[in-house]
């Protein structure tokens, strides 16, 4: 099943005139015929940005709670969903408000998003509707947060400005919101185009299986 995480690149339109897949799509399909066949995929655990995401994931969300008034907690490792189709384990769910959040942890000032536009990349729209229609929620926040970064993650050319937050700095501009609405339509063509990449993963495994079963035939 493709994560949540990997439906924007499934959804990136080729560059060929008449091909179905992208460039970006077939690599991202490569990789989890890759993980099915071995049981291992990518790792980011050495990318600092995804190092201080993990690392201050707590501090984003006690940011969102203290900013919008809520006392959300992160759902349990067992929350993951799937439909078949596509699987995912969101951040937050706001059961009385009827939607979820997202929380991301902006590397350093300067990559902090100002504006909507700017935090709600397309990766992250088609993440937050892969989480609508699995939890079944209209709406679905992406929450970006300005923290400061963790000293154990900052090498000695970092600027340390850029990775510590004046405290003079009110709280609800230390966070950026992007907002979207689940559209049945939209949400129908990514589920068309996912079931279609698990075919072609699955017959991207069939054809390494024979091709690989020759050799010894």
């Amino acid at each position: 099943m493709i994560r949540c995480s990997s439906i924007g690149k499934i959804m990136t339109n080729a560059r060929e005139k008449g091909a179905e897949w992208s460039q970006t799509a077939t690599s991202a399909m490569l990789e989890m015929a890759r993980e099915e066949l071995f049981g291992v995929r990518k790792s980011l655990d050495d990318v600092r940005a995804i190092q201080k995401g993990r690392a201050c994931e707590d501090l984003g969300v006690e940011l969102y709670n203290n900013v919008f008034l809520y006392n959300l907690k992160k759902l349990p490792s067992d929350a993951r969903r799937d439909n078949g189709i596509i699987t995912g384990e969101p951040d937050l769910i706001a059961t009385s408000s009827k939607k979820g959040v997202d929380i991301k942890v902006a590397w350093s000032l300067l990559t902090f998003p100002l504006n909507e536009d700017q935090a709600g990349k397309k990766d992250y729209e088609w993440q937050a509707r892969g989480y609508m229609c699995l939890f079944d929620v209209p709406e679905w926040e992406i929450a970006y947060c300005a923290i400061n970064t963790p000293e154990e993650l900052l090498k000695p050319w970092d600027d340390i400005k850029q990775h510590t937050i004046d405290p003079s700095i009110p709280l609800h501009h230390r966070i950026t919101i992007a907002k979207f609405t689940r559209d049945m339509e939209i949400e129908k063509t990514m589920l068309e185009k996912c079931a279609k990449a698990n075919e072609w993963i699955q017959n991207a495994i069939k054809t390494f299986t024979i091709e690989h079963d020759a050799y010894v035939s």
